[in-house]
């Protein structure tokens, strides 16, 4: 598996919305000037029209599947954190985490399963349960990982970490992500 960074994935982005850009205007001009062309340029026009075509459908393919921004919620309770993220198909950065971390890292109780399933219906799954780690040094690896990060601390105030163009944020904004299902009381 290949992992990407963050910048590279942005600028193929950009090539593949200029690919469109690029064969839509061939696809005009081969539907134009086919009906006029001699044999030759026929050939030539029907060829340079199928790679146009072909360019056309991969961009958009790719563009389709163009990831998700991978979003994790650290939720601080007593004495331990509950890492929620939006991103189960990552699964390598959940692992790398968990690595890390090793025996600080405890199975998922059914009780706490219970507790965070409305975050489900936000399409955030609780993923690993933290105990013993300071709350500095998972920040800072959730920030080298994730693209976004967001904290609440045990009086239901929020911090958003924005690390999709670099891993180093300077600053945290004082905001919470769009949960529907969020309750203070939780």
């Amino acid at each position: 598996m290949v992992v990407q960074q963050r910048t590279d994935v942005h600028r193929q982005r950009i090539i593949f919305v200029l690919t469109i850009i690029l064969a839509v205007p061939v696809l005009a001009g081969v539907a134009v000037n086919i009906s006029s062309a001699s044999e030759l340029e026929r050939v030539l026009l029907i060829f340079l029209g199928a790679v146009a075509l072909l360019a056309l459908v991969l961009s958009l393919f790719q563009l389709y599947g163009y990831p998700k921004r991978s979003q994790v919620l650290l939720l601080q309770n007593d004495d331990a954190v509950m890492i929620a993220t939006n991103a189960l198909h990552e699964g390598y950065k959940l692992r790398f985490l968990r690595d890390i971390l090793g025996e600080n890292v405890s199975a998922i109780t059914d009780e706490d399963r219970v507790r965070w399933k409305p975050l489900e219906a936000d399409g955030f799954y609780a993923t690993l349960h933290v105990r013993n780690v300071r709350k500095l040094i998972l920040l800072r690896l959730c920030t080298m990982i994730f693209d976004d990060v967001f904290v609440a601390d045990r009086h239901n105030r929020w911090e958003h970490h924005e690390c999709s163009s670099t891993a180093e944020p300077t600053f945290c904004k004082r905001e919470m992500p769009r949960l529907k299902s969020w309750k203070s009381s939780t």
